[in-house]
């Protein structure tokens, strides 16, 4: 679980939310008050996208509200034997005074802890101890890898055999452990919910990126260990990953949807910088690029328009935005003018198309034409993402006419550098939406090569 100080350095929560993600916090709150059994949510949105921060914010929000609320870093914990420790510690933790209730609790977690802990794994048996806070739960595993050594030194047949017997002698004691456990965080749930009036919120960032057999591991405990009334969890994820991790335990060929779909009652995308919204605008994603230049005292309102063009164009990530602006400042900090259209597509493509921005740079031909043909794609691709297939003329206008530049700028290269490469490309018919963005170029190869030039640094 993440230290307290994860929270308190929020003084206000959604303080510059520039993409809009308050009003989803909000909707969410208000579905979880609704609750009265257990739930699992499902935040989905791809590496970069701002889950973490989302997540820290809606928690803080939540705090203040006056939900119990506690969120587990999964990645920094994933050393963890069983993802159950982790799980249980949060909760316990929420209730700083002691009570009958708690106490039951961390008893009945250390009983499950035992049945679930691999023999062997003495490291575990001290963290357990230090997180949940019970001398209980570290006599009981003691006692079982005892147990488990005097059995070890019998013959090798004869200590199978006993452990198999034991198993199956055991299961019954260990599903009343299960029952008696879930019928103390019942309990304990319920009685939070009584003093606060408001379902107990357990936010699990990075599952994505943790080692995937914890990771689904963790997922299948909430469900059959945590599924109680009043006790919600939030998993901010990678759902793409996260299905990848399920392959990877149980087969390729498992149908890693349906089986993460088993776990979930509500699964969402979390809005991006680039979304699209009904009339076709791009909300937000100017004001973000514009607002980030702000802070890297590197302001210039040609150079964030065509940005947040080619943000959506490219579908970069919120991460990718910052580095793209993080490059502008770097690259510009002599004061000297370069070509904003320029500047903000050769940026973008070393973010999200290096093997391209690379072979411009070297001058490629093949490029030139890979370039040609993909950037009509993006555009289709960036209408296709308007669910309504309706588009807000001022935004998409710019947008096409600024494509429409970029692909001009490549054929003229094509055209000087290569000829025979063009192949059934036509020149375009008027020269407006070039000469707009690109006046005054001769030689479209030096024009890259100048303007790359202030680009080769390092983004990591």
């Amino acid at each position: 679980m993440l230290p307290p100080t994860a929270l308190d350095a929020i003084a206000t929560p959604f303080a510059g939310d520039l993409l809009g993600r308050q009003a989803l916090a909000e909707r969410l709150t208000t579905y979880l008050d609704r609750l009265r059994d257990g739930a699992v949510l499902a935040i989905d949105a791809p590496w970069g996208e701002g889950k973490t921060w989302f997540g820290r914010h809606w928690a803080k929000q939540l705090e203040q509200q006056g939900h119990p609320v506690a969120i587990i870093d999964a990645f920094g914990q994933d050393y963890a034997e069983d993802a159950f420790l982790l799980l249980a510690s949060a909760i316990v933790g929420l209730r700083k005074a002691e009570s009958g209730v708690t106490a039951k609790l961390k008893h009945r977690a250390g009983a499950v802890l035992r049945a679930l802990l691999p023999v062997g794994t003495k490291a575990l048996v001290n963290l357990a101890g230090r997180a949940l806070g019970t001398s209980d739960l570290v006599d009981q595993v003691d006692e079982a890898l005892g147990e488990a050594a005097e059995q070890a030194t019998e013959k090798a047949g004869d200590a199978a055999g006993a452990w198999v017997k034991g198993r199956l002698d055991q299961w019954e004691a260990e599903q009343k452990t299960v029952q008696h456990f879930r019928e103390a965080l019942t309990e304990f749930a319920a009685e939070t919910f009584n003093d606060t009036g408001k379902p107990t919120v357990i936010l699990v960032d990075e599952l994505d990126r943790c080692r995937p057999a914890f990771a689904v591991q963790l997922v299948e405990r909430i469900k059959h260990f945590f599924d109680v009334p009043h006790l919600v969890f939030v998993l901010l994820m990678n759902r793409d990953q996260l299905e990848k991790a399920i392959r990877g335990v149980y087969g390729a060929e498992t149908d890693a949807a349906t089986y993460l779909g088993k776990f979930l009652h509500l699964s969402l995308r979390l809005p991006t910088a680039r979304s699209v919204e009904p009339d076709g605008s791009i909300p937000g994603l100017s004001a973000y690029v514009f607002n980030t230049l702000e802070r890297l005292g590197a302001v210039e309102r040609d150079f964030a328009d065509d940005f947040s063009l080619c943000a959506a164009l490219f579908e970069l990530s919120a991460r990718d935005v910052e580095r793209g602006c993080t490059l502008y400042s770097l690259a510009t900090t002599g004061g000297d003018s370069a070509n904003a259209a320029l500047l903000a597509y050769a940026i973008a493509l070393k973010l999200k198309h290096p093997a391209l921005y690379a072979g411009l740079m070297q001058g490629r031909a093949d490029t030139n034409v890979t370039c040609m043909e993909q950037l009509p794609a993006m555009l289709v691709a960036l209408r296709m993402r308007d669910p309504y297939g309706t588009t807000r003329v001022a935004d998409m206008t710019r947008l096409t006419i600024y494509q429409q530049a970029l692909w001009a700028l490549h054929y003229r290269w094509l055209y000087q550098h290569a000829p025979t490469s063009l192949g059934a490309h036509q020149a375009p018919k008027d020269e407006v939406a070039y000469n707009a963005h690109f006046p005054g170029v001769g030689d479209p190869q030096l024009f890259f090569q100048k303007t790359f030039r202030r680009l080769d640094l390092a983004i990591s």
